[in-house]
């Protein structure tokens, strides 16, 4: 029993603690609404989906044969969670006026980010 609550415990925490799906669709549904960014949030799924059922059926065996592998990735993706904040921080030095605002994440592009978000491969390496 006590392991189910562990693990309810850590879904829960995993899943409403920030990481960069959260802020990016936060930034999207206030720049573009809810409905333009329904399909960034059916693209996380499907990718995280599949980044689950990639890492039980062969990367996981990797991760723990070759435990630098893992902790390689993890050094990548505190880079890049780095890069990302760097750019949050410059972006709003920048001024905005007269630029077009872009577009919302594709569901392609969303599902295809689960594969470079940190936070996904730690909650996928733990499940």
């Amino acid at each position: 029993m006590i392991d189910y609550v562990a693990l309810a415990l850590y879904c829960v925490l995993m899943g409403s603690t920030p990481g960069p799906n959260n802020v990016m669709l936060t930034a999207s549904g206030v720049n573009f609404g809810f409905v333009r960014t329904i399909p960034h949030m059916l693209g996380i799924a499907f990718g995280h989906i599949v980044q689950v059922m990639v890492t039980c059926l062969s990367l996981g065996e990797i991760f723990v044969r070759y435990p630098l592998m893992h902790q390689g990735l993890k050094v990548v993706g505190f880079c890049y969670l780095l890069y990302l904040s760097w750019r949050i921080f410059g972006s709003s030095m920048s001024s905005d006026k007269g630029k077009d605002r872009g577009r919302p994440l594709r569901f392609y592009e969303a599902a295809l980010f689960q594969f470079v978000n940190p936070k996904a491969w730690v909650f996928g390496r733990r499940t």
